[in-house]
């Protein structure tokens, strides 16, 4: 079960596919803590960080399958 801000975070990377760290803590509400919920993510398999010309992070069809399964249930 995703809590709202990983919710949030995985709705936003939905629509955009490739986000930095600096578009999620001007996109969240709040920005304390985001990289426990970034690692969490991470940990289950729904975000993957990417290393090119800076640190941007995708999700991953795991966490489009996720966040599916969570409306789906609502």
């Amino acid at each position: 079960m995703l809590n709202p801000t990983e919710r949030q975070i995985l709705e936003m990377m939905k629509g955009k596919l490739l986000v930095t760290k600096g578009e999620l803590l001007s996109a969240l509400d709040r920005a304390d803590g985001i990289d426990i919920v970034l690692q969490r993510l991470r940990d289950m398999g729904y975000i993957d960080k990417v290393e090119s010309l800076g640190i941007c992070y995708v999700i991953t069809q795991q966490g489009m399958r996720a966040l599916r399964g969570e409306k789906e249930q609502v």
